[in-house]
């Protein structure tokens, strides 16, 4: 009788080893198999959602179309102009920036949050070199001193890079960032508003555009994935997208093809041909 009952739990007992082995087994399989699985899970452009692809590709089109507009607007002046090469450089960035976005460089997916966030990167280099390119247009219509451009120009640079540091952090911290960059663009906007008096109606539509446009990006920045992601991806990105164009395209076109009388060359004409009169 013993003789039969010991094979039974021998049998038993290599049964519950092999089902401990397997286990372990595949356990250690799916340990290895998760790290892989977590970075390679989302890549981009490949996971943008299609209305992103489209107001990426948009902005890229958009911006490259402006920028052939405004050199060919550079070209054909009879005499070379600081400000249409400013201009040509703002459209040519930002084109160059949505095109890096659209193709997925400079995307990076912020898992250290409360949830993941698309963080654009790109975007923040737009904005560090397009941004001073823009106020510097305005400095040259206002004739300001090169200490106005130089304030407008360093509270804007370190009103970026604060919502860029911000970007890279979690809350509470992010927020102090963002609150950090907010009040460098009540500098920059202080600043332009106390350049509206006595200037033209041109300058002060380009000031408008200006100061709306770097209001939104505050604002969604906010709202968008950097801050509490109330708005979807795509709602932040087609916002962006809109205003850059019109902050770079709008701007850029209005101010162009009204750069006489912005720049006040109508009334130096008219005065250099009355005095040749009384010559």
């Amino acid at each position: 009788m013993s003789l039969k009952i010991r094979p039974l739990f021998e049998i038993l007992q290599e049964g519950v080893a092999k089902n401990a082995m397997n286990a372990r087994t595949t356990a250690l399989q799916a340990a290895e198999a998760a790290p892989a699985a977590s970075s390679g899970s989302v890549s981009f452009p490949n996971d943008y959602p299609n209305s992103v692809k489209h107001f990426l590709l948009i902005g890229s089109l958009g911006m490259f179309l402006g920028a052939c507009v405004f050199l060919y607007l550079s070209l054909t002046r009879a005499k070379s102009s600081l400000a249409h090469t400013l201009i040509f450089l703002a459209a040519a960035i930002a084109s160059m920036a949505y095109y890096a976005m659209w193709t997925g460089i400079g995307v990076e997916l912020k898992t250290t949050d409360l949830s993941p966030r698309v963080i654009f990167l790109s975007r923040y280099v737009d904005a560090l070199l397009t941004q001073p390119l823009i106020l510097t247009t305005l400095c040259l219509i206002n004739k300001a001193d090169n200490s106005i451009l130089v304030s407008l120009v360093g509270n804007d640079i370190l009103m970026v890079l604060a919502a860029f540091i911000g970007s890279l952090n979690v809350a509470p911290l992010k927020y102090m960032w963002w609150f950090a960059s907010f009040i460098f663009l009540v500098l920059v906007v202080v600043q332009l508003v106390q350049k509206l008096e006595g200037a033209n109606d041109v300058y002060k539509i380009l000031t408008y555009i200006t100061i709306a446009s770097s209001c939104i990006y505050s604002i969604v920045w906010l709202l968008g994935s950097e801050g509490t992601a109330a708005l979807g991806l795509t709602q932040e990105v087609g916002l962006i997208t809109l205003t850059d164009l019109v902050s770079k395209l709008g701007f850029g076109l209005y101010f162009l093809f009204n750069y006489d009388a912005a720049m006040g060359e109508d009334d130096t004409d008219a005065q250099n041909q009355q005095s040749q009169q009384y010559v």
